[in-house]
């Protein structure tokens, strides 16, 4: 069958199918995937493509390929993966796991640049910035606490915080601002005390602290997220 999705390329969406198909169980813990020549022809597309979608699940962690044998699902496959090498946004990598993505916000607000804001966002004395706390959940679970700054400059004088309902890179993009690379810092951390609402007793989060750019290599965004251990994992695979 012939399969497009003209929100991103041809080998992401059927990385996307197939992530869906092993969330919701239609391969078990070392089931063998069809073969990409099955693939190519369930899918209507080339192997090559078919090939590029299988590296994208096995840099989830949720393959991995045995040469001359064939892709085996791992069976790490509870809460949402998304690949560390991979920009994007965490509305969309939920959803690709079949579940429903929300962003609560906390608050939202304009205001002043505080002094250790404005050398990262490359921002004058005075500036403003959107400042927003917000919880990222899934299917109603709360997966990361974020806390994100947005300089307004890149947000245009009638800019109203009203805006402000979902995935943030939507805000930039509505604004013809795309962030393109992101310098992250990664921390381990142990706080009970961290974030609100909903969330597991004695926690563990991973810190994912990144600066985002857009394709002039200027600052679009600072973001410090903290993502619940068990309920959101990143994946790299390493190669010999």
């Amino acid at each position: 069958m012939a399969f497009t999705a003209p929100s991103e390329t041809l080998s992401g969406s059927i990385a996307t199918d197939l992530r869906a198909q092993i969330a919701r169980g239609e391969w078990a813990s070392g089931d063998r995937l069809p073969s990409e020549h099955q693939l190519a022809e369930i899918y209507g597309v080339s192997r090559a493509t078919i090939r590029t979608a299988l590296q994208d699940l096995e840099s989830r962690g949720l393959t991995v390929t045995r040469r001359g044998v064939g892709t085996f699902v791992t069976g790490r496959v509870s809460g949402v993966r998304a690949d560390l090498r991979e920009l994007a946004s965490l509305s969309e990598t939920i959803r690709s796991h079949g579940r429903t993505p929300e962003a609560v916000y906390r608050s939202i607000l304009l205001r002043q640049a505080e002094t250790h804001e404005l050398a990262s966002l490359q921002l004058e004395e005075g500036d403003e910035v959107l400042a927003t706390e917000r919880a990222l959940t899934a299917d109603g679970e709360t997966v990361a606490f974020s806390h994100d700054l947005i300089p307004a400059r890149h947000l245009g004088p009638d800019f109203s915080t009203t805006e402000v309902t979902g995935s943030l890179f939507a805000v930039l993009e509505a604004h013809g601002v795309r962030a393109v690379s992101a310098v992250t810092d990664i921390h381990a951390v142990h706080d009970p005390d961290l974030g609100w609402g909903e969330r597991p007793t004695d926690p563990t989060y991973l810190l994912l602290s990144q600066l985002h750019f857009d394709q002039d290599g200027v600052p679009v965004a600072l973001a410090h997220t903290h993502f619940v251990e068990g309920r959101f994992h990143w994946s790299l695979v390493r190669h010999r």
